[in-house]
């Protein structure tokens, strides 16, 4: 989506256009990977030194909360964002916690939940997260092949 088009749909839901909030859209919009609050951050910082790491993660969760971003996953400790709101999977790098996107046909997901889940929960949506290692990281820059 263009920067021109967040801030009319911030405007719709009565959001203030600030400095800061638009250096957020446009670094968010910028990185080709799944940021962190922490990384996007780092990236308006230096254009904006009077942001704030608060700032940030509270723009995110609005962004989160009007449907322009979602939470990728949880890795590391740290909450990755994804700008790509279709249904898709990830693969997270066990040594590094690099994120990719991973095509997959799962439509089987939407018929096998679970029959029971403890505590009475209502599931809703279900995603597939790969674990691995990535090439840099493996040893030999080649994934093994195990038997």
């Amino acid at each position: 989506m263009k920067l021109s088009e967040l801030e009319e749909k911030l405007r719709q839901k009565n959001l203030k256009i600030t400095p800061q909030r638009l250096e957020i859209l446009r670094a968010i919009q910028n990185q080709h990977s799944h940021p962190s609050a922490e990384s996007v951050f780092l990236s308006v910082k230096k254009r904006c030194p009077a942001v704030s790491l608060a700032t940030v993660y509270k723009t995110l969760e609005t962004l989160v909360e009007i449907g322009e971003i979602k939470v990728a996953v949880v890795c590391q400790g740290r909450t990755l964002y994804d700008t790509r709101l279709d249904k898709h999977h990830h693969f997270i790098c066990q040594s590094c916690g690099y994120v990719e996107d991973v095509e997959m046909n799962l439509n089987c997901l939407e018929v096998c939940f679970p029959q029971k889940v403890p505590g009475h929960y209502h599931v809703h949506s279900s995603e597939v997260v790969f674990h691995g290692l990535c090439p840099q990281c493996e040893p030999n820059g080649t994934m093994a092949q195990k038997a």
